[in-house]
C-alpha cells in the first residue's frame, strides 16, 4: 500500500488488506510499516470491527540503528508549525513511541559499535519498556523462531495503554506532527560516477532515509539505501573494467552487455524522506543535476 501511513490515513485500507488475506490459506503475515510509523495505532487496527475473529496480532517488532541511535535521538530539524511559523521538532518522542509499544526490540548493526556502546543502549531500552524482549543482530540476521509465532502481543494490555484512547482520537499523523516530507528525484540521463560519489561524501543533512536505484555513463547501475550515516551504493550487476570484460568469451560478453543496456533504460530514481526537506528541494535537485554526465 502506498500513499500514505498504514497507522492513520490508510487503517482503513490496512483493516481490508488484512480481511482479504485471512481468505487465504496463509501461515502466517509479515507487515513491514514505514520506519517513521508508531506501532501503537497499527496495533489498534487489529482490534477493529471482525478482524480479531479473522487474525491475531502474534507481536510488535522494532530494528533499532545501534550505530545511528543517539544521533537520531538527539536530533532536532526545524520544521514549520500550523501557523507557518519554524520550529524544533526533535525525534525523540517518536522514538520513544516506537520502543514503548513494541514486543521485540532488534538492536541491529551490533558489529559497528563497542560493547560498552551496546550495553549502554539495550539499557535505555530496557527502561523504556521492561517487557520487550532484546536481540542483537548484525545485517538483520536472527532466527525465524525468535520473531515469529510469539503470542508475546497481550490484547488487554493494548486495551489498557495509557496512549489508547489519545490514539483512537488523534487529529493528525506522526508525518504531520514530525513534519515528514519526501519527494522523488528522476533522470533519463546517466550520472558521472566521481561526481556523484562526491555528492554522497556530502550528503544533506536533514536527509532521514534515501532509497532508489542510479544509472551512471561510466559505472554499473547501483541500488542507494541510506539510513542516518550509513550509505549503501550496491552494484546491480557485478562492475567489471574493459580488459575484464574482454578477457571473457564473446557469448558472456554480449549478455553482459545486454544485461547493462536493459538496466540502464529504466531512469534513476532516488526517494528522499526528511524533516523539512520540500524547502531544499530545487537545492538538492541543483546539487544532483551539477553531477549529471555532460
Amino acid at each position: 500500500m502506498s500513499n500514505g501511513c498504514i497507522c492513520c490515513t490508510l487503517r482503513e485500507d490496512l483493516l481490508n488488506e488484512l480481511r482479504e488475506l485471512s481468505q487465504m490459506e496463509l501461515d502466517y503475515i509479515l507487515i513491514e510499516s514505514t520506519g517513521i510509523g508508531e506501532p501503537l495505532p497499527i496495533a489498534q487496527t487489529f482490534h477493529m470491527e471482525d478482524l480479531p475473529q479473522r487474525v491475531r496480532l502474534d507481536s510488535i517488532i522494532t530494528v533499532v540503528d545501534a550505530e545511528a541511535f543517539w544521533d537520531d535521538w538527539n536530533r532536532k530539524d526545524v520544521i514549520e508549525d500550523a501557523e507557518g511559523n519554524p520550529v524544533e521538532q526533535p525525534l525523540a518522542p517518536l522514538l520513544a513511541d516506537q520502543l514503548e509499544f513494541t514486543s521485540i526490540v532488534l538492536v541491529n548493526k551490533a558489529d559497528r559499535v563497542d560493547e560498552a556502546a551496546l550495553a549502554r543502549l539495550e539499557s535505555f531500552i530496557h527502561g523504556l519498556n521492561p517487557y520487550a524482549r532484546i536481540y542483537r543482530t548484525v545485517r538483520g540476521q536472527i532466527e525465524p523462531e525468535k520473531l515469529i509465532n510469539t503470542g508475546l502481543y497481550n490484547y488487554q494490555e493494548g486495551l489498557a495503554h495509557p496512549d489508547w484512547e489519545i490514539e483512537w482520537n488523534k487529529p493528525s499523523s506522526e508525518v504531520e506532527e514530525y513534519g515528514f516530507e519526501s519527494f522523488v528525484y528522476r533522470s533519463e540521463v546517466g550520472f558521472d560516477a566521481h561526481a556523484f560519489e562526491q555528492f554522497l561524501h556530502n550528503w544533506p543533512k536533514n536527509v532521514i532515509r534515501a532509497k532508489g536505484w542510479v544509472k551512471f555513463v561510466n559505472h554499473v547501475p547501483v541500488t542507494l539505501s541510506q539510513a542516518g550515516k550509513q550509505i549503501v551504493p550496491e552494484p546491480r550487476m557485478e562492475p567489471l573494467h574493459p580488459h575484464e570484460l574482454e578477457a571473457l568469451p564473446l557469448e558472456e560478453q554480449q549478455r553482459y552487455r545486454q544485461l547493462l543496456e536493459t538496466l540502464n533504460r529504466e531512469p534513476t530514481e532516488i526517494v528522499f524522506i526528511g524533516q523539512g526537506i520540500l524547502k531544499q528541494k530545487q537545492v538538492l535537485e541543483k546539487r544532483l543535476e551539477a553531477c549529471l554526465a555532460a
